[in-house]
């Protein structure tokens, strides 16, 4: 593929969670890598490491993992709730193909980075944080090749919703204790097409000088 402009990466990458099974070259795969590293760090530490899983069985396993982890909390959890929203539904509904289908990806790539989250939840927050630049930059390097992507939490050490699986995955790519699995994503050629994602129009979150002027005048809550 040529190379995309910067806008048309950022305005058509969606998470594209329907994965052909046909293999991606190694080459870009490592382009991908490169573009991680090239991402911002705190004090340009770079604690960033990235554990990039191409056989079959391995990739097996840790579908394995994320499909216990998955039902869990997502099928019998959070779409259980007699509760749950229209919107909340629709995007735990898509979320279930990756629970059932992670074992079919014909590439994973595990971000992960050195030293372990401290036990308290705001320093924690800033640690992982370190690593989400680099992520984007995943997310858009591969589409710039053509290839779909998505963010995944649940089996990492980043949301620990059922430890026993995130050992698991940890115990098949031979973690260190003192490195950390801040994400999954899996890598392929996309079944559907690339498209702008829906979100909500950014003059409802975008406030000029102060809070409350609004880009854009919203019902209830006034300019």
């Amino acid at each position: 593929m040529g190379d995309l402009s910067v806008h048309e990466a950022i305005f058509t990458t969606r998470s594209m969670r329907h994965l052909k099974p046909d293999p991606v070259a190694r080459e870009d795969l490592e382009y991908i890598i490169e573009a991680a590293t090239m991402a911002p760090s705190a004090g340009n530490t770079q604690m960033w490491a990235f554990v990039v899983v191409t056989d079959p069985e391995q990739i097996a396993k840790i579908g394995a993992a994320y499909r216990d982890v998955g039902e869990r909390y997502i099928r019998d959890g959070v779409l259980a709730d007699p509760d749950i929203t229209e919107d909340r539904q629709r995007v735990y509904s898509k979320a279930m193909h990756n629970v059932e289908h992670l074992d079919e990806s014909p590439a994973i790539i595990v971000p992960c980075l050195h030293g372990r989250a401290p036990d308290n939840s705001d320093i924690s927050s800033g640690f992982f944080s370190s690593t989400y630049p680099a992520v984007q930059n995943i997310l858009l390097a591969a589409r710039s090749r053509g290839l779909g992507t998505v963010l995944l939490t649940l089996a990492t050490d980043y949301t620990p919703v059922r430890p026993e699986a995130t050992a698991e995955v940890r115990d098949v790519l031979g973690l260190p204790e003192d490195v950390t699995i801040t994400a999954l994503i899996p890598v392929g050629y996309p079944k559907g097409p690339w498209g702008r994602p829906w979100r909500k129009p950014w003059q409802d979150c975008t406030h000029w000088d102060r809070w409350g002027r609004l880009a854009r005048a919203t019902p209830g809550l006034g300019n």
